[in-house]
């Protein structure tokens, strides 16, 4: 029955798997954050943890287990499962936390922000290039430092419907800053605009929506090839803006650690070398994710066998 599940996941993309959860068991944890005792949330984290672990009809589950066996080079223990289950916990928690009342409760270092900073001084805009690691609504610490920042988000909305329904009635504001990537033709007007009045829009780039995605390149990936989408390093060269690689990493209960690393400065590209020049960004992209996932695996929430075994 796993297998079948798994199978009908590959052939028609992560976009079309399950959500996990109600939309009850969503507004309480939405509830629970609002007002978090640790003396509750925190055994209850651990608790799913558990049940996530042990539940390996789940393809979630099975997702984690084939990167955790890739990434140790053996089978994960029962322990380490809770491990990845957990961090991820208290990342999705802490979105609630962080989307309802700010980043003011958490303690964020930030590596690199000079980066961004420069850039809007300048009132240019960037690709904030990222992945299915840490949390990406930590970054927003920066916020509170550069009010001229101005990030759109580019995600999949209908593949967590229930989830993100629930969560953007915390914070409207960043809710209408999201781009639906449903429409893909639509999204990249809106994308191009943003840009060009100097705003920053955050992509993730290691997971394809599914297999009709034209503009894809298969790169090397934890001794693997593993497909991923071409379109952050297009649309940064035909907009002439810089990528940069950014990410939140979850280190303890309220502790993260924001990093920013230039990865494309935005010089001119001849249109006929783009495509060429997008396969060999992908193959670095991908080269400096397995990084960040060798030096902290239970960091990265790609749920998904995205090696299409």
């Amino acid at each position: 029955m796993a297998k079948n599940r798994s199978a009908q996941a590959q052939e028609t993309g992560w976009t079309e798997a399950r959500e996990a959860g109600s939309v009850w068991q969503l507004k309480f944890m939405r509830l629970l954050a609002s007002r978090p005792p640790k003396l509750i949330y925190v055994p209850l984290l651990w608790l799913i943890s558990l049940v996530f672990a042990i539940d390996q009809r789940r393809l979630s589950t099975q997702g984690s287990i084939l990167f955790l066996s890739r990434i140790l080079g053996r089978s994960p223990t029962l322990l380490e499962r809770m491990r990845h289950a957990r961090v991820f916990s208290h990342a999705f928690f802490d979105r609630v936390r962080l989307l309802g009342r700010g980043v003011a409760q958490f303690s964020v270092t930030v590596q690199g922000g000079e980066l961004v900073q420069d850039l809007v001084s300048q009132g240019k805009g960037a690709v904030l290039l990222g992945a299915h690691y840490g949390s990406f609504e930590a970054l927003r610490a920066l916020d509170r430092e550069l009010p001229g920042l101005s990030v759109r988000y580019m995600m999949f909305t209908k593949h967590a419907g229930k989830s993100t329904g629930v969560l953007e009635g915390l914070n409207p504001e960043v809710h209408e800053k999201i781009i639906s990537l449903e429409n893909g033709p639509l999204a990249m007007v809106q994308v191009s605009d943003a840009l060009s009045k100097g705003e920053f829009v955050a992509i993730l780039g290691d997971r394809l929506p599914d297999g009709q995605v034209r503009a894809k390149q298969d790169v090397s990936f934890l001794g693997d090839t593993i497909q991923v989408p071409l379109s952050p390093y297009l649309i940064a060269m035909a907009a002439r803006v810089p990528i940069i690689l950014s990410h939140a990493r979850w280190e303890a209960r309220d502790r993260y650690a924001a990093e920013f690393t230039q990865f494309y400065d935005g010089a001119h590209v001849p249109r006929p070398e783009r495509d060429k020049a997008a396969a060999e960004m992908a193959q670095n992209y991908a080269t400096a994710l397995e990084g960040w996932c060798r030096g902290d695996p239970y960091n990265w929430f790609n749920f998904f066998d995205i090696w299409r075994h």
